[in-house]
């Protein structure tokens, strides 16, 4: 299966470029929000265990795909065979609110580029392709390779589990180390505001703080726990909500 073009192995790394570009604020720590601050340049901690460039091996991309389970040329039904529509999207939230319990509203999103101070434009473009991406990555430190495997879904931290119903599209990761991440893709039929309440509700609840961003059509939701750190990037697709979910730790 062909890799798809949104497919960012390693977003929560190549978020921290345009976050530390544009909005870091050092005489504001109390007042930064968690992506401004956990996953910028002003804990040098996390910059060095999440920063840190992931060597991707072109060899292995391709293979990446092979065993995921994807929805072909048709739009996927979020795992509930046979359920159209809005009933999937009923069913996918009722699970997730079940999971959860009281789902918390997520914060009200923010500009991606607020408080800019450079050159923003350039900054926010992130490579969307695994061949850009291993290019990007070449001089990169890291001395883990990304692995690939839907085994890896399984080994997220518990606050950041594939979200109830979803459909699997990709995983990777990287086990030990500082570069100890979790990445997965995946679609839902629940709506994009459901997702959002979801993972800002189990990461509150786990202790992360919770940063709610917009690019355009694509929102960002990420924050911070000591050393650890989550990102996630969702966008509409073809009546699913498209999630590339991105988290260091794990088992």
């Amino acid at each position: 299966m062909i890799m798809r073009g949104k497919w960012l192995v390693a977003g929560l790394l190549v978020a921290t470029a345009p976050l530390a570009g544009c909005r870091d604020n050092p005489n504001a720590k109390a007042e930064l929000s968690p992506l401004d601050d956990g996953l910028t340049n002003a804990d040098p901690t996390i910059k060095g265990s999440l920063e840190d460039k992931i060597m991707v091996d072109p060899k292995l991309a391709g293979q990446s795909n092979q065993n995921a389970v994807g929805p072909g040329n048709k739009p996927v039904d979020g795992g509930v065979p046979g359920v159209a529509g809005a009933k999937a999207a009923s069913a996918a939230e009722a699970a997730a609110a079940q999971a959860a319990g009281k789902l918390l509203a997520a914060p009200k999103a923010l500009p991606y580029e607020a408080d800019c101070k450079g050159d923003c434009a350039n900054a926010a473009k992130r490579p969307v392709t695994i061949g850009a991406l291993a290019r990007e990555q070449a001089k990169g430190s890291c001395d883990a390779k990304l692995t690939y495997g839907n085994a890896w879904a399984d080994r997220l931290p518990p606050a950041f589990r594939l979200y109830p119903r979803a459909t699997l599209r990709e995983a990777a990761g990287v086990a030990g180390g500082k570069c100890n991440i979790r990445v997965v893709n995946f679609q839902t039929a629940a709506s994009m505001q459901a997702v959002l309440d979801y993972y800002h509700t189990m990461a509150v609840r786990a202790g992360y703080t919770s940063d709610h961003r917009v690019n355009g059509d694509e929102h960002v939701l990420g924050g911070t726990k000591g050393e650890l750190a989550y990102v996630l990037f969702m966008r509409r697709d073809g009546g699913m909500t498209d999630v590339d979910l991105v988290a260091s730790g794990g088992k």
